[in-house]
């Protein structure tokens, strides 16, 4: 027999043994070879995609107010009730690489169904799906062939992947803004059961940004990695603690990425062999096009993210105090004419003859994260909403973020309508 090709070569490693060996020796038992590790990873990864679902379900199916905003406009949103079909599609497809269905098929079904879904709508393209994408992608390139095993150069794909995640993580941290209010609010938990004040508390948010860029470089190294790794670990466990259940669960859906994050990352490197970058393309050129894609998306496209020419979304930009912002502003007396859905996410202020539509608010409650933060989303939020108002009562005050050579600037685009129906942009400094 030609042991050059085998059937099933398009699985995903088994780890099943004869004798002695197929005995279970616990969770350590992952660790025993590669093999081992990328079929327990594989499923991992699936439960942490149903994981994110559940946390945000209401993101993948077609919505009334909260508008879709495609990609390039290639597929349109599906109606009712076909949305939630192909919602439980996807579900069903997880569930099948949990239950360890390895036929490369399955993971092929989850890309395709990714794709159509980031296609119908840039608003799912959230940094946790955007890893998860990226990580399925250097799956589906597994070999099975004459007997290798292909798990080292998949495995080294996904290390750099993780590992690139905190390093960008970590580096768009390194700003003023993180520094002086982002991470003194997310630590106010911690803070607050101190019977003392902590003094510079800044200086201690720079350590924590450099923290998480040496994670990100620990985690590729020989000499660091355990002390990366545990330095990981003991990070999602204050994230846990600052942004989750114990604090009203302020994001839930951000906390239970950084939870998936944290037993991914374990399972990654805990007693992994040596990173060797050249294993991430030790097969031939057509298997090592998602592990190049992963290089430039991941590991170098984000630093355009500090100059602005790449979305924060994309470059792991979270909890940085440096993301775009924006608020729908209008006046007092149109308010009444939105819909009803949407007025507990306005506040009115009186003294100022306005009301604030606040987005961060409705998307929190609409799928348990913020708004995707980019002009373009808010651009499309605005002309959904102006829909429901008169001509020249309300507008988008929209702050962007600063980058390495200039500073957050805000800007204004008013709610005019031309006889097509679209929106008419005028930057403009916003009113004092």
């Amino acid at each position: 027999m030609n042991a050059s090709r085998r059937p099933g070569s398009d699985r995903i490693p088994s780890t099943r043994l004869s004798g002695e060996e197929s005995q279970p020796k616990g969770l350590v038992s992952i660790f025993a070879s590669e093999e081992k590790r990328l079929v327990f990873f594989t499923r991992l990864l699936a439960i942490s995609v149903l994981l994110c679902l559940a946390f945000s379900w209401k993101l993948w199916i077609s919505r009334q107010f909260y508008p879709l905003v495609p990609l390039f406009g290639l597929i349109p949103a599906f109606p009712h009730p076909v949305d939630s079909i192909f919602r439980a599609l996807f579900v069903t497809v997880l569930l099948a690489v949990v239950i360890g269905l390895r036929s490369r098929i399955w993971v092929a079904l989850v890309l395709a169904i990714f794709a159509i879904l980031f296609l119908q709508d840039q608003s799912r393209l959230w940094p946790s799906f955007y890893q998860f994408f990226f990580l399925f992608l250097i799956l589906v390139t597994v070999r099975n062939h004459a007997g290798k095993s292909d798990a080292p150069r998949l495995l080294a794909g996904m290390r750099f992947i993780t590992a690139a995640i905190y390093f960008w993580s970590g580096v768009q941290k390194l700003n003023t803004h993180f520094f002086n209010e982002e991470f003194p609010s997310i630590v106010e938990p911690l803070t607050r059961l101190l019977p003392f004040d902590i003094p510079l508390l800044p200086t201690v948010g720079i350590f924590a940004a450099l923290f998480e860029v040496f994670i990100g470089l620990g985690l590729l190294t020989k000499r660091f990695r355990n002390i990366a790794l545990y330095d990981a670990m003991l990070m999602h466990l204050l994230i846990f603690f600052c942004i989750g259940p114990f604090r009203d669960n302020w994001n839930n859906s951000s906390w239970i990425w950084g939870q998936t994050v944290a037993v991914q990352t374990w399972v990654l490197f805990f007693k992994a062999p040596a990173f060797d970058f050249k294993n991430l393309f030790s097969a031939p050129w057509f298997c090592n096009i998602p592990q190049a894609l992963a290089v430039l998306f991941i590991g170098i496209l984000p630093v355009l993210n500090n100059v602005n020419r790449w979305d924060s979304a994309l470059s792991f930009n979270v909890y940085t105090g440096n993301v775009n912002y924006a608020e729908i502003v209008m006046r007092l007396d149109v308010v009444d004419q939105l819909p009803a859905e949407l007025v507990p996410f306005v506040s009115v202020y009186p003294e100022f003859k306005i009301a604030v539509l606040k987005l961060n608010a409705w998307t929190l409650s609409e799928f348990n994260a913020n708004p995707y933060p980019e002009k373009r989303i808010f651009k499309a939020v605005l002309r959904k909403v102006c829909a429901y108002l008169p001509d020249d009562s309300a507008w988008l005050f929209f702050r962007e973020k600063s980058s390495w050579f200039f500073p957050m600037t805000t800007h204004r685009y008013d709610c005019e309508k031309n006889s097509c129906g679209n929106i008419i942009t005028v930057q403009r400094p916003p009113e004092s």
